[in-house]
């Protein structure tokens, strides 16, 4: 039997004596900041051809930004939905659930909200660039001491759960005085 590679499946034979044919794997996960130039190159060509084809199919044109590939954000979105659809749609179907076209294309819908940037509407704007952190209101914050960084460690379930046995313990007392009392009467 021949050896698998990431892009090719075992050769299927025919009992015809027909040349096998060669089916390939859906893509495997894709890491843009972990591929080599080259393939990110390949993969960007390929997600484009598919991102046009969805626009098309699915007469979505209002709801993914033209810009999409210069969104990090909508360029992952797309990419998850692509990968997806080549599974669920080339993949092998033992691995996709009976519902699994279905699902896809509910998970898709699901998604066009993300797919689109407010910013641009008619044509491309980057976002203003904001600090993830507000590094001196955090440094002057942590220097404070706040309870937060200074509290012992407490599980917001252990005072419920504290709680709850006390209850239980008082009301197990209060059955075991009911029932002394009622043994004392007769």
């Amino acid at each position: 039997m021949a050896e698998t590679t990431d892009t090719e499946a075992p050769e299927n034979t025919s009992a015809q004596g027909e040349t096998p044919e060669k089916k390939t794997d859906p893509p495997p996960r894709w890491v843009w900041a972990n591929m080599p130039v080259d393939e990110r190159e390949t993969r960007l060509a390929e997600l484009v051809l598919w991102v046009d084809w969805v626009i098309e199919t699915f007469d979505v044109r209002s709801q993914i930004a033209k810009c999409w590939y210069l969104h990090p954000r909508i360029l992952e979105h797309l990419t998850a939905l692509y990968v997806g659809w080549a599974r669920t749609y080339a993949g092998d179907p033992s691995k996709v659930g009976l519902r699994g076209e279905v699902d896809w294309i509910k998970e898709f819908y699901g998604f066009l909200p993300r797919l689109n940037s407010a910013s641009c509407q008619s044509v491309h704007t980057d976002p203003p660039k904001v600090p993830l952190t507000d590094g001196d209101a955090f440094t002057q914050w942590a220097d404070d001491g706040p309870v937060f960084l200074t509290a012992p460690p407490a599980h917001p379930a252990q005072a419920l759960a504290n709680r709850m046995a006390k209850a239980a313990k008082a009301e197990a007392e209060a059955r075991a005085a009911r029932s002394e009392a009622g043994q004392q009467k007769g």
